[in-house]
């Protein structure tokens, strides 16, 4: 299950324009010793790429919010999974190795796919960066549960189920992730709620040449909209639902969100018909959620989500077990650690870079 992972890995500025902060034009920066903290002339919460610096190793707080969304996931799908009668102890250890492996590889291919061009030119550059992408983690995970669930003999409705009901909650933090570390960010705009992206770690600076200028806070936007998913999921689920429907209303209505944020997105992206490459998943996903809603025959689950004391019960019981924890760790090692400097994984500093003030 992916967790906030980021959007694309592409670093190209805009065709034809490339726009510079308000006043101030690209100058040259003496990289100097590791610094200790982020910079305190940039303030917001996206502006705090850096958790921390360990000599030539970066902790960027991507990876710790990720980390904690995709535990949260794990938590509430794991509690589902018990509530439903499911005994998860059994196969418990392998789905919660299993996914966020999955997801990592998968958002990592994804992202290589989006970067064709710039592989084809530096492809070994290109496999040793930073850079991952939501949708193909979305894969990953999704083969993890198909895999699963014929390996332990489990009903494959119910186990999408239970993972859709948990996986809006982590996704919400995990765009919270995007929105410290710059990427997924918005396009222009003169909106009051707007947001300025002034430091120079963070991916809409150093990728997108958008420092200092008002963007559209996307990452929040879609925050918002994970959050209300998972308030609808857990709504329809207490009512007379059959198995494979609330995994098939996961598909239809995320997709549905993510292709109308698209519209305010601001990375320059290449497109096919005036749509994103994250727009045509969507539309794949929408559709794949609609064939799932029409062969969703699994047996009736009578309302078996609805017990909101077994539910809480739940959350207490596995809030003590590791799986989360497991979840936690592969996410923020995978997203979480960087190199020197931000946005590669060499820990040799660079004398030299140019990027906008």
């Amino acid at each position: 299950m992916n967790i906030g992972l980021e959007d694309s890995s592409v670093s190209r500025p805009h065709a034809g324009r490339s726009p510079q902060p308000h006043g101030a034009a690209s100058a040259v920066r003496i990289q100097g010793p590791p610094l200790a903290a982020e910079p305190s002339r940039h303030f917001g919460v996206h502006n705090r790429v850096v958790l921390a610096r360990f000599g030539p190793v970066t902790l960027v707080n991507f990876g710790l919010l990720a980390a904690v969304g995709g535990a949260l996931a794990a938590w509430v799908s794991l509690a589902r999974q018990e509530q439903a009668g499911m005994r998860p102890e059994a196969y418990a250890a392998l789905l919660f190795i299993a996914l966020p492996v999955l997801a990592v590889i998968g958002s990592r291919v994804f992202s290589l796919v989006l970067d064709w061009r710039e592989f084809l030119v530096s492809p070994w550059a290109t496999v040793f960066k930073p850079g991952f992408a939501f949708q193909g983690g979305l894969v990953g995970a999704a083969v993890g549960v198909v895999g699963v669930a014929a390996y332990a003999h489990l009903d494959l409705f119910m186990l999408m189920d239970t993972m859709a009901l948990g996986f809006p909650l982590g996704h919400a933090v995990g765009r919270l992730a995007c929105h410290t570390y710059g990427c997924c960010h918005g396009s222009p705009t003169n909106s009051r709620v707007a947001i300025r992206y002034t430091n120079p770690d963070s991916k809409a600076v150093r990728c997108s040449a958008m420092g200092g200028i008002p963007l559209h806070p996307t990452q929040l936007y879609s925050a918002a909209g994970s959050l209300f998913l998972f308030a609808v999921l857990a709504t329809i689920a207490s009512g007379d639902m059959r198995a494979g429907e609330i995994a098939a209303t996961f598909l239809i209505v995320g997709s549905a969100g993510r292709f109308f944020v698209e519209f305010f997105r601001g990375e320059p992206v290449e497109r096919l018909a005036r749509l994103t490459p994250f727009q045509w998943f969507s539309i794949g996903s929408f559709t794949c959620g609609l064939g799932l809603l029409n062969i969703a025959s699994g047996h009736p689950l009578h309302a078996r989500f609805a017990d909101t004391a077994v539910f809480l019960a739940s959350l207490r019981h596995t809030a003590f077990t590791v799986y989360p924890f497991l979840v936690f760790t592969v996410i923020f090692l995978s997203f979480g650690v960087q190199g020197r400097q931000v946005g590669t994984f060499s820990f040799r500093a660079s004398r030299v870079s140019r990027a906008p003030h």
